[in-house]
């Protein structure tokens, strides 16, 4: 923005949308410790590894078929 569009300095539009951003960002920051802090964030590899490996199949199948 140019320097004389903010002569009339910020509008409240702008000190609104500031204050939506960084609520937004503490939320996301407190998320992401709370996150860390219980394990959440440990393993994110194994589900893509986990897939890959076969598992026995179970012969619980019903009359059905299913």
């Amino acid at each position: 923005m140019c320097p004389s569009c903010l002569s009339g300095g910020i509008g409240p539009g702008y000190l609104a949308a500031f204050a939506i951003c960084i609520l937004f960002f503490v939320l996301a920051f407190g998320a992401m410790l709370w996150a860390s802090k219980n394990g959440k964030l440990e393993g994110l590899e194994d589900s893509k590894f986990r897939m890959l490996h076969d598992e026995p199949v179970s012969n619980n199948i019903n009359k059905d078929g299913v």
